[in-house]
């Protein structure tokens, strides 16, 4: 059976629709005016809404058309005395001519029975009504805009579908209840309107277009807005009879309730389409001790964001075991050691305590750490020293400074106060050490605007075993201070004694330019060309290494290898125990003039007066990089093994940071000396540099950062720091 669809712009009055093919003149002489009789349409009966009363107002006329014969002969047979009384006017009237008055009669009697007889409507079946097929609305012609307007707006009560009764079938009763409540009932009376939970679907749609054309939605916000939308907007079959399809009423919703009245496109979009996954909240469910666990594994940044989860999860991730167990596991990494840091040994990771805020200890590191990317620091120049500073060692509370005015100088890291002068007696007893001639102390410390604060008078001690020219080297632990001078000596101090010393070393034949000592060892290196390895309980000398062809200025010691460099150009690696050299380094062009080993004595750095930094692979002697870094002589270098950056000082009045992994330069501080970069060293929060010019510079990158001190690692040993 075919059928043609006409479009709403397409349709034609009632009168006109009545033919398939309409004529601009009529006259019965051209057929029988039987084959004029409506035809019945082509479409089978559409079942009706499932209301008792469904308001729907009667067509006028039936769109037909002359190809569908094969309904012609039933509806012929079923109105046989439309024929009939046709047939009789025709024939009473044969004698009178023929006139159109007469057909139109015929037609318009016609028409009003056929009215009364095409738009009887079937009785419902047996079969459910849920199982009906699925059938469109059937266009109804009219005659004018408004009146299809009207149409569509009446509320106007019609027959019933059920008959007079207005009751359906009892065997149907079931299935109508249950269609009648996804149903939207108007208000009648004082009553308010029922309101389905499953409708208002197009004002829904609206919402999520809107979000969709503004933009205002992230990614899967418009995924999760277009989705529901085609959800609200599909074509359900069976569902179009309780529909009004123009304001949305009534539009069900593909989906279930919770989907349609998301309200969070963040909760929508962590969805999974498998109903089936169970969700549930582990850290609420699982016992305290189990959800700490899990959420120690994350990283600050991670943690963060699993408290803003719920409050459950805020304080589950308040415990101060998940932040303790995250900091240590992603803060003491490092790049050259042979392990993790360990807690309290003055690498920015504290003591383990009950008393420690884990989460602002780990807040505050993070916040170095990002300070350190930018290169923010605090500079602070500290002064005292009356001549060119060639030696420095810090740690978390002091600085201790040799010079070439013959003193070794002690500092507090806090308050830049100057504690204590050790130094002989004929240049302790000149009053300039302590004021100058203003009568001003000379010891003060001055910020970044120049202005002086920390005014200090240290103590001054001197002894009798003291240097007689300049300070060139030296090296501090808990236990010994240990200085090297151009007087060609060496004394070690006793810390806890005041700085006491308690031997001297006597046996290079000219400055002694480094030094460097461990549990067991000193090594020292001088300008006669040798080594010399001493036993640092007795003093002894144990052997005297010689292999260079110039001064050695450099040394550094891992286990019981050590590494020299030399004016000579070249690097050496020997074997401590048996005095050996066992691998030489070529590549240098120039002199050089300071060496440094990393802590798990992998790799070598080395610079000189060629001005270019290498590093090595202490193992093979391979050159791993070669970095050109400085304008000028580069004179001191520092391997910080925990955080791979290498320090490096010049002759070119700038001090630079490297990575050690990849070779380029992360920082650079040109000019912050007025001359020569005689040494520069760093730790997890400072830089601290001296040169020619008597100061010593300080570049704090935790200067104001909250709880920085809480990363600091042992508390101090009396009111004087442990210095006297």
């Amino acid at each position: 059976m075919t059928r043609r669809i006409i479009p709403v712009a397409d349709w034609a009055p009632a009168q006109e629709a009545m033919y398939s093919e309409p004529s601009s003149s009529f006259s019965p002489s051209r057929g029988n005016p039987v084959l004029y009789e409506p035809i019945m349409p082509s479409y089978e009966a559409r079942p009706r809404a499932i209301n008792f009363s469904l308001l729907r107002r009667r067509p006028k006329s039936l769109v037909i058309e002359s190809s569908d014969t094969n309904m012609a002969v039933p509806f012929l047979e079923r109105h046989s005395h439309i024929r009939s009384e046709s047939a009789f006017v025709g024939h009473s009237h044969a004698s009178k001519p023929e006139s159109s008055s007469s057909l139109r009669g015929i037609i318009r009697r016609a028409s009003t029975s056929l009215r009364v007889k095409l738009h009887r409507r079937p009785t419902l079946t047996n079969s459910s009504i849920s199982e009906e097929p699925y059938l469109e609305a059937r266009p109804a012609t009219a005659h004018a805009t408004w009146h299809r307007l009207r149409q569509a707006a009446s509320f106007r009560q019609q027959r019933p579908v059920y008959g007079e009764s207005s009751e359906p079938p009892n065997h149907q009763l079931d299935h109508l209840t249950e269609a009648m409540a996804a149903l939207p009932v108007p208000s009648i009376g004082g009553e308010p309107p029922i309101i389905p939970h499953n409708t208002g679907a197009a004002a829904k749609a609206s919402v999520a277009e809107y979000l969709n054309l503004s933009g205002a939605s992230s990614s899967d916000q418009e995924s999760v807005s277009h989705g529901l939308r085609n959800k609200w907007l599909a074509h359900v079959p069976g569902e179009e009879c309780g529909n009004d399809r123009e304001s949305g009423i009534g539009i069900t919703v593909a989906g279930s309730v919770s989907e349609a009245d998301l309200t969070d496109s963040k909760r929508a979009s962590l969805r999974t389409q498998d109903g089936t996954i169970s969700r549930i909240d582990f850290i609420t469910q699982l016992p305290t001790e189990l959800a700490i666990q899990i959420l120690s594994h994350l990283d600050a940044s991670g943690l963060m964001t699993a408290s803003q989860v719920s409050w459950d999860w805020r304080a589950a991730v308040a415990n101060q075991h998940v932040w303790r167990e995250s900091f240590l596991r992603e803060k003491t990494a490092t790049y050259a050691t042979s392990g993790p840091i360990k807690p309290g040994a003055g690498l920015g990771v504290p003591t383990v305590k009950p008393s420690n805020n884990w989460r602002e200890i780990y807040c505050a590191r993070e916040e170095l750490d990002r300070r350190w990317k930018r290169g923010e620091a605090k500079p602070v120049y500290l002064n005292g020293h009356l001549d060119s500073i060639y030696c420095l060692q810090f740690d978390e509370f002091k600085i201790i400074t040799g010079s070439r005015d013959k003193t070794v100088r002690i500092w507090d890291m806090h308050t830049y106060e100057c504690k204590l002068v050790i130094g002989p007696p004929e240049v302790l007893s000149d009053i300039s050490v302590l004021i100058d001639e203003s009568k001003q102390p000379v010891h003060y410390a001055t910020l970044s605007n120049n202005q002086r604060v920390a005014h200090s008078m240290p103590a001054l001690v001197s002894f009798p075993v003291h240097h007689k020219a300049s300070i060139l080297c030296l090296q501090y632990d808990d236990k010994i201070l240990v200085t090297g001078s151009s007087d060609a000596s060496c004394i070690v101090y006793k810390v806890n004694s005041g700085y006491r010393p308690i031997r001297r070393l006597r046996r290079h034949d000219a400055a002694v330019l480094d030094l460097v000592f461990d549990e067991k060892h000193i090594v020292t290196c001088s300008k006669d060309i040798s080594i010399c390895v001493w036993d640092r309980e007795t003093g002894a000398l144990l052997r005297r290494l010689r292999g260079h062809a110039g001064p050695v200025n450099a040394v550094q010691m891992r286990g019981n290898t050590i590494v020299s460099c030399s004016g000579d150009f070249r690097v050496k690696l020997w074997n401590i125990d048996t005095g050996k050299n066992i691998r030489e380094f070529a590549g240098h062009t120039k002199g050089l003039a300071c060496s440094q080993f990393s802590e798990d004595g992998r790799y070598i750095a080395s610079a000189g007066n060629d001005k270019v930094i290498r590093i090595w692979d202490a193992n093979t002697g391979e050159c791993l990089r070669e970095m050109k870094a400085h304008d000028g002589l580069v004179r001191s270098l520092h391997i910080d093994s925990v955080s791979g950056r290498l320090i490096s000082g010049s002759y070119d009045t700038d001090i630079k940071v490297f990575d050690m992994e990849s070779g380029s330069q992360l920082l650079d501080f040109p000019k912050w000396h007025a001359s020569w970069v005689l040494s520069a060293k760093s730790d997890y929060r400072r830089i601290v540099s001296t040169g020619q010019d008597p100061k010593i510079l300080i570049l704090d990158f935790g200067a104001g950062v909250k709880g920085i001190e809480a990363l600091e690692s042992t508390e101090r040993q009396g009111s004087d720091g442990g210095y006297i």
